[in-house]
């Protein structure tokens, strides 16, 4: 064994280690922006004119996973059933009875998800 054989694996393997540094950094950098450019609209970003439409995106996000997708139910109560005053679903809402967590939606989000609720039942 003549020479120094460990330096081009100790140079390949730094070199190695670099460059995946340098590439996580840029991928850090562009991963958030990609959504948006390939044409897909953030859920946040969205604005909507009828209230309705925003409390079902609220709801879908927040809410049906519990008490399903057409407020039939699921493991929370079913809200289908037309029994709800806007008051009453507020107060569930804000104050997270049972085993619901409070404050899921706040402010115009949850009075948007209570017209939603009350509309569905119509």
């Amino acid at each position: 064994m003549r020479g120094k054989p460990l330096y081009p694996f100790a140079l390949t393997a730094i070199l190695g280690i670099g460059l995946i540094i340098i590439l996580s950094f840029v991928g850090v950098n562009i991963g958030p922006d990609t959504a948006t450019e390939n044409g897909e609209e953030n859920e946040e970003e969205q604005e909507f004119d009828d209230p309705i439409e925003l409390g079902e995106s609220v709801y879908q996000q927040n809410c049906a996973s519990c008490h399903g997708g057409d407020l039939e139910g699921a493991s929370g109560p079913a809200l289908d059933d037309g029994g709800y005053s806007e008051e009453d679903i507020l107060t569930a809402i804000s104050e997270g009875p049972g085993s619901m967590p409070a404050d899921l939606a706040t402010g115009e989000d949850a009075e948007a998800v209570a017209e939603y609720i009350l509309s569905e039942n119509q």
